[in-house]
């Protein structure tokens, strides 16, 4: 074709349509016979362009293809309108998607029809990924626990159901909306500033239900490309249960986890404020500790849950009590310190207030604290201590208020005590004593005094007793009443009491081969010590050991000891006189004991309590008392001792009443082994 030329030839017109990448073809509407075909619509039938002229489009395409179009055709000629559809087809074991438009040409009735097919397997194939994209797309975000929402420029344009039900709206209530309608005002510069950032982050924020309620959550955002836009996708966490979930970890760590009041660490916490806020001036406050009394019988008798019970149901009277005492200024505090002890805080306006309060907090014990179906009388000790005199820090205060409270427990319960000095003194020297306690017997720091039990007139020596003390050095000497009850409650008392006995028996030993043929000591034994289940074969091994007899030994109980219906008890005390021990009860007349239950135990000695001899002979009720156990002690053939004998005339108003053993300061004065030898040979020798 000329440069010049404006205008196609036909050869050029030609050539053209065979390089296009569409199947052209044109058939004559009556014959249904190819008019024209390019290359590329002649190949469906693997023929030239020329070879498909003339030729039916059965002939080109094949029956099976002709038949699919037919309708198409018949269509086209019908309504003399353009036809376009679209179907597969396989091609060299290859399925592939064409796209066929067939245009009416001629009027009035059309006398050709031009056919052009278009390969449109890679447009199909990417419709197909976009569509399955979008399935994904939409089971992921039905699927998700968590809510979805998608945005363009801040206008919602698609939402899951999670976030849906999560705000309580309708997908057309949201979608279309702006994003900044579903945050709180509070927190709309905060959104905008993420917005208008771009950024892809995480933050915590709060969206907002369609009932006006805020809802703590996690906004997750991230951008991506979808049908051709660039989005903003938000999901969206609900931090309701895991905001919960904190705030319960958060509670618990400064609450007791059975009553709900704050704890130990609560209680720390809550004392630095008070001291804090006493300021300068050091203004007063209270520490009040209390220990229940009786829960230990109430788990003992009906288990620990009845017991977690009683705490709750006592925590409950107390809550109700500060409440009612301070409903605004929360001058009454209360706190669970653990176990059975309870702590309260209390800043009065002077101690007679203090006082008021403290009786107030007693009163609320005696209404009985039900458990079930039934109620106990649960009262409590409670030891008082107030800033900054008795203490200024958490520490110093409740020390010192639970070391008042344990007099208050020490002088028979249900009773309150304030906490002085000589408490604070008491408590550090019992602790002294329990530090040094334990390897005493290793350091040879106790000894044995011993002072004897001689006839009336002092003549004849019947028998000593071994007492117990404790060289501390820097303390003196201590007697049983400062160290005995530490003893038993670090349950050291027995290897301690077997320490007595062998050292006991070591003596009497000497002293009988010194001469005193008949000698006999008592020794003292503890609760803890006697019910020990070898307490008995123990004692047997100590005399086999020093070659005695039980004959030379007496053990000293006391009332409560042996007044039990223990039958393991009888038993031990059975074997011991059987083996010739002589058992005494000290300090008789001080218990309970019960004459029948006297009668039955193989006890030959009753001590008579000093308290009752002291003041002989001047008081009548005392002389008719030692009188009574006298006469008591030889109506069942025992001896009567008396104890703390100091003046001739209480020896000599015994003696009219009777008793023919006595012992005290007017004989002989405890004293160590060595001196006691002294005092033996100086009697021996008259």
């Amino acid at each position: 074709m000329p440069a010049s030329s404006s205008t196609l030839s036909l050869e050029d017109l030609m050539r053209l349509m065979d390089e296009v990448p569409v199947m052209l073809a044109c058939f004559d509407a009556s014959s249904h016979r190819c008019l024209y075909a390019n290359v590329h619509y002649a190949r469906l039938g693997g023929l030239a362009p020329e070879q498909a002229v003339g030729r039916t489009a059965e002939e080109i395409i094949g029956p099976e293809a002709t038949e699919r179009i037919r309708p198409a055709v018949e269509r086209v000629l019908a309504e003399r309108t353009t036809v376009t559809y679209s179907r597969s087809m396989d091609t060299d074991g290859q399925r592939r998607w064409i796209e066929v438009s067939l245009v009416p040409w001629g009027t009035p009735q059309p006398e050709r029809v031009f056919v052009m097919i278009t390969d449109i397997t890679k447009h199909r194939a990417a419709e197909l990924a976009s569509k399955q994209s979008s399935d994904r797309l939409a089971k992921f975000m039905a699927a998700s626990v968590e809510g979805i929402a998608f945005h363009v420029g801040g206008v919602i344009t698609d939402v899951n159901p999670p976030l849906l039900r999560l705000l309580g709206y309708d997908n057309d209530q949201m979608t279309g909306r702006r994003t900044i309608d579903f945050v709180p005002p509070s927190e709309h510069a905060r959104v905008r500033q993420v917005m208008s950032s771009g950024a892809e982050l995480s933050y915590e924020s709060l969206a907002l239900h369609r009932d006006g309620h805020s809802i703590p959550v996690e906004y997750i955002v991230r951008d991506m490309d979808w049908a051709g836009q660039r989005q903003r996708m938000i999901v969206v966490r609900d931090l309701t249960e895991s905001r919960a979930a904190q705030d319960r970890i958060r509670f618990l760590a400064v609450h007791d986890a059975l009553t709900g009041l704050p704890n130990r660490v609560h209680l720390d916490e809550h004392l630095c404020e008070m001291i804090d806020m006493s300021g300068p001036e050091r203004t007063p406050f209270a520490v009040l500790f209390l220990d229940l009394d009786q829960l230990k019988r109430v788990n003992d008798s009906l288990g620990h849950a009845s017991g977690d019970e009683v705490l709750i149901a006592v925590a409950e009277k107390l809550s109700a009590f500060c409440a009612a005492r301070s409903p605004l200024d929360r001058e009454a505090w209360l706190a669970r310190h653990g176990g059975d002890e309870f702590v309260m805080t209390y800043r009065a306006a002077d101690h007679a207030q203090l006082v008021d309060f403290v009786d107030s907090v007693r009163r609320v014990f005696e209404t009985p604290t039900r458990v079930g179906t039934r109620s106990f009388r649960v009262t409590a000790s409670i030891g008082v201590a107030i800033y900054p005199e008795d203490g200024e820090t958490p520490s110093q205060l409740l020390k010192n208020a639970d070391a008042a409270m344990y007099l208050a427990k020490t002088a028979g319960r249900d009773a309150a005590r304030y906490f002085d000095r000589a408490i604070a003194r008491a408590a550090d020297h019992a602790l002294m004593i329990e530090e040094a306690l334990g390897p005493a017997i290793e350091k040879g720091e106790f000894e044995l005094y011993f002072q004897p039990e001689l006839s009336a007139d002092g003549k004849r020596l019947v028998c000593v007793e071994a007492l117990l003390r404790w060289n501390r050095g820097d303390l003196g000497v201590l007697t049983p009443d400062e160290f005995i009850p530490v003893a038993e409650s670090l349950h050291q008392i027995v290897p301690l009491g077997q320490w007595v006995l062998d050292s006991a028996m070591t003596q009497l030993a000497r002293w009988r081969a010194n001469g005193w043929h008949d000698a006999r000591v008592a020794v003292n034994l503890s609760s803890n010590q006697f019910r020990s289940p070898d307490f008995v074969d123990s004692v047997l091994a100590a005399l086999q050991r020093h070659g005695l007899t039980g004959a030379s030994l007496e053990l000293e109980l006391t009332e409560r000891m042996v007044m039990g219906h223990d039958p393991a008890m009888q038993v031990a005390l059975t074997r011991l006189r059987d083996a010739g021990i002589t058992l005494a009860i000290d300090d008789f007349g001080t218990g309970f004991s019960s004459l029948s239950r006297l009668r039955t135990l193989p006890v030959e000695t009753l001590k008579i309590d000093q308290s009752f001899v002291r003041e002989l002979p001047a008081s009548a009720s005392s002389v008719a008392i030692v009188n009574t156990i006298i006469e008591l002690a030889h109506g069942l053939a025992m001896t009567a001792v008396a104890e703390g004998v100091e003046t001739t005339e209480q020896r000599q108003c015994l003696q009219s009443l009777g008793c023919r053993v006595m012992q005290g300061f007017l004989f002989a004065q405890p004293m160590p082994a060595a001196e006691f030898d002294r005092w033996l040979q100086a009697l021996l020798g008259r």
